[in-house]
């Protein structure tokens, strides 16, 4: 399909994790919309085949009898594959999201598909300073732009909300030739050799940098809210490292702590080993 045609359909979508260490998935929402118009949309619930974490269900409140009778990854795929070729796959966080639906098919084995994406947190990153609404998470800016999200962390509530962001920023702000790129997973550098001399790495300066953050911080008290927002803005900015290790159950704490539910004294202990403190 040539690149005018695949412009032309959008396809938004979102998912819903069981846990923060598995690529699996428990719920998929899909929004196909071609020049302007919403064709279809879709919702479906996937048996994960993996444990549910209790984290998780408290987000999204899906539970291991919810899919029950749900069709794996590998029985819905061909049902809703064809989207994810010859389109534009939008996604808030696209990272994430992608890097889930493709994770799921590579732990069965199947082919993942050449997919062209577009994230709606890195078109608002190019298009106004964080400050401007105080966040990038989607309820923030779906508040911002008068965007209906009744059911935030449903998968197809959430996917519908950010195919409208998406049309919302490019009325507002036009194009960007950045925003739509090939999907390319993320590959972890590989470790220096020992005896190599080396400087800070990435992974080392973003853990110190979050040190820095929560020196402060209690995880075993309700957070005051600033902090609460300190730490809100540290996750926007490293949205794309919430599905890796040990970032992945960084994130899971974080999140506790964010929504008003303090951490038990083991849970804060695990936190500080996961980031060095």
């Amino acid at each position: 399909m040539r690149m005018e045609q695949q412009r032309n359909r959008i396809v938004a979508v979102d998912v819903e994790t069981p846990n923060g260490r598995d690529a699996a998935i428990c719920q998929i929402g899909i929004v196909v919309s071609e020049y302007g118009d919403i064709l279809k949309t879709e919702s479906h619930l996937v048996d994960p085949e993996v444990p549910f974490d209790p984290m998780n269900i408290a987000i999204h409140g899906i539970t291991p009898a919810d899919v029950r009778n749900a069709p794996n990854f590998p029985t819905l795929w061909p049902r809703i594959a064809e989207y994810f070729t010859d389109s534009i796959v939008v996604a808030h966080n696209a990272p994430f999201d992608l890097g889930m639906i493709c994770g799921t098919l590579e732990r069965y084995g199947i082919p993942v598909p050449e997919i062209t994406c577009c994230c709606t947190v890195q078109m608002a990153r190019r298009r106004f300073s964080r400050e401007t609404y105080g966040s990038y998470r989607l309820d923030t800016l779906c508040a911002a732009f008068d965007i209906p999200l009744t059911d935030h962390h449903d998968a197809l509530c959430d996917a519908l909300a950010c195919y409208r962001l998406y049309r919302e920023l490019l009325a507002d702000f036009g194009e960007d030739p950045r925003d739509v790129r090939p999907y390319r997973k993320r590959v972890k550098p590989a470790p220096m050799p020992a005896g190599r001399f080396s400087t800070e790495s990435e992974t080392d300066l973003t853990l110190r940098k979050l040190r820095e953050l929560l020196s402060g911080v209690h995880p075993t008290a309700f957070l005051h809210p600033g902090d609460s927002m300190a730490i809100a803005h540290w996750m926007d900015r490293h949205a794309e490292l919430a599905s890796e290790p040990p970032f992945d159950e960084i994130f899971r704490y974080l999140f506790r702590m964010i929504s008003d539910k303090p951490l038990s004294c083991a849970e804060e202990a695990d936190l500080r080993r996961l980031i060095g403190m």
